[in-house]
């Protein structure tokens, strides 16, 4: 997942999101309420817009409709803040869903991206482009994922690091090459070195363990 956020806040206007998504190279950006998630604005959120001449309506007036879903739709269409053009409705897994399952839940809601949660709090964000990226760190070739690959080991490292508190496994990278691994970054608990790094060697295909962590100092 990609965990350099880039947020809007509910009143952040159509024109601001606009040039957020195109510095910084982002298709969509998850709108927050102080540290709560209240939707998403996508590009596709601000291709139909009035100002645009894009927006496709049927010429009739607003106060007239009286279909009120045709009505939010034509809100979000001049809408000029986040909270009136976001999509309220957002998709999110958590940070131990499995690549298959977030690959159905984008499949089955017919969405490009999903937001990552840690309880309540929003940690990341899995778009296409982020496994196709998965998909490049497969060696050519190899077929279906094994326990003896690499990257699968990998995986395996941070269920175990997520399984044992103070080990801080948002905090420490993670590099496995042919089987050893290499732990970099920062723990909580110093107590917790041996018994993760125990816990690591007990994984298969694990042939050593280079623990490189340093302490996480408070602030």
């Amino acid at each position: 997942m990609s965990t350099s956020l880039i947020t809007i806040e509910p009143n952040t206007s159509a024109h601001e999101i606009a040039r957020i998504l195109v510095e910084k190279r982002v298709s969509a950006v998850p709108v927050l309420d102080g540290k709560q998630v209240v939707g998403i604005v996508s590009e596709g959120d601000l291709l139909h817009r009035n100002e645009l001449g894009t927006e496709g309506r049927r010429a009739r007036r607003l106060e007239d409709l009286a279909d009120t879903q045709n009505a939010a739709s034509d809100l979000r269409l001049d809408g000029e803040s986040a909270r009136q053009i976001m999509t309220p409705a957002v998709v999110t897994v958590t940070e131990d869903t499995c690549l298959a399952d977030i690959v159905r839940t984008l499949k089955h809601n017919h969405i490009r991206r999903v937001l990552v949660m840690r309880h309540d709090a929003l940690v990341g964000i899995i778009s296409r482009s982020d496994i196709l990226r998965a998909l490049l760190l497969r060696p050519e070739g190899v077929g279906a994922p094994t326990d003896r690959h690499d990257d699968m080991v990998r995986y395996q490292v941070f269920e175990v690091l997520w399984a044992l508190p103070g080990t801080s496994p948002w905090a420490t990278t993670v590099a496995v090459t042919k089987g050893v691994v290499e732990l970099g970054g920062a723990i909580e608990d110093e107590n917790m070195r041996a018994p993760s790094r125990m816990a690591i060697e007990g994984i298969a295909h694990v042939r050593e363990v280079k623990d490189r962590r340093s302490v996480l100092q408070p602030y």
